[in-house]
C-alpha cells in the first residue's frame, strides 16, 4: 500500500514537471521562429536540451553504445514505446517522423509541431507519400531524418518488416542509412496493445528509474534501396540478440560528431 502510494505520488511529480516543460518549451520555440534564416537551427538545438530535461525527469538511465556519424543520415531502429524517440534525439540532431495522434495531445502535441516533428497518417498512403516528399526536401536541405519503419510498437524479439519507401529515398538521394536497436531492462516498459499513455505512464514512471539500452551501427549505403533494408533489419535483430542474452553493453562517451553546432 505504501509503495504504491509513493508511486503514484512519484508519477504525478513527474507528469507536473512534464507539463511545465512543455509548457516552457512553448514559447522559446516562437521566439527562435521569428529570427530569419535560423528556424531548424533553433528548434532542434532547443528540442534537444528539452529532451534532456525530460529524460532526466523521468528518471530514464541510457546505457549508449556506438557514435554518431558527423553527417547527415537517415535514422532506422525499432519501436517500443512512445519515449523511443526522445531515446536517440538525447544526441542525434534529427527531424523525427511521428504518428499523427500524437499531434492531438493536449499541450504535446503543439509543442512536437513547433519543433518542427513530421507527422504521418500510417493508414493512408497518400499522407505516406507526402511525408516522403518532405523528407526527401530535407535530406537535400542537408538535415538528418529519424523514424521507425516498422509502423509501430511491439514487444516482438524481431522487427516486424520494415516499409520501403524511406529506403527508396536513400537510395536515390544517395544519404546513408544508420541503423540503431532499443530495449528496455525491463518489457513492462514497452507501450503495447490497447494500453493508454495515462495508464502506461503512472504505471511505469511511478519507479525511481527506467533502465534502457541502445546501440548505434555503423552507417551503410547501397544504391540498391531493398538491400539496405533487409541489412538495417539484420543488424538490429542481431543487436537485439545481444540484449537478450544479457551481454552488458558498453556506456560510452556521447559522441561529439553530429551533435555541436
Amino acid at each position: 500500500m505504501v509503495n504504491s502510494l509513493l508511486r503514484t505520488t512519484l508519477a504525478t511529480l513527474r507528469a507536473l514537471l512534464l507539463t511545465g516543460l512543455v509548457a516552457l518549451i512553448i514559447p522559446v520555440l516562437l521566439l527562435g521562429s521569428w529570427v530569419p534564416g535560423y528556424g531548424a537551427w533553433w528548434r532542434q538545438r532547443v528540442r534537444r536540451l528539452w529532451i534532456r530535461m525530460i529524460l532526466v525527469t523521468l528518471g530514464i538511465r541510457i546505457h549508449w553504445e556506438g557514435r554518431i556519424p558527423d553527417f547527415p543520415a537517415i535514422y532506422v531502429g525499432n519501436h517500443r514505446a512512445y519515449i523511443d524517440p526522445l531515446l536517440l534525439m538525447r544526441d542525434v540532431l534529427a527531424v523525427p517522423v511521428a504518428k499523427k495522434e500524437m499531434a492531438s495531445w493536449p499541450l504535446i502535441g503543439f509543442a512536437a509541431r513547433l519543433s518542427g516533428i513530421f507527422f504521418v497518417d500510417r493508414e493512408s498512403s497518400k499522407d505516406r507519400q507526402r511525408t516522403l516528399h518532405k523528407i526527401t526536401a530535407e535530406v537535400r536541405r542537408g538535415g538528418s531524418i529519424l523514424l521507425f519503419p516498422e509502423g509501430t510498437t511491439h514487444a516482438g524479439h524481431e522487427v516486424l518488416p520494415f516499409r520501403k519507401g524511406v529506403f527508396r529515398v536513400a537510395a536515390e538521394e544517395q544519404v546513408h542509412m544508420v541503423p540503431f536497436a532499443l530495449d528496455f531492462d525491463d518489457p513492462a516498459d514497452y507501450w503495447i496493445g490497447k494500453d493508454t499513455f495515462a495508464a502506461h505512464f503512472f504505471r511505469r514512471f511511478g519507479h525511481w528509474r527506467t533502465r534502457v539500452h541502445v546501440a548505434v551501427g555503423p552507417d551503410l549505403f547501397d544504391p540498391d534501396g531493398e538491400a539496405m533494408r533487409l541489412h538495417c533489419m539484420e543488424w538490429i535483430n542481431a543487436k537485439l540478440a545481444e540484449f537478450r542474452a544479457g551481454e552488458p553493453a558498453r556506456t560510452l562517451e556521447r559522441s561529439k560528431a553530429g551533435v555541436g553546432a
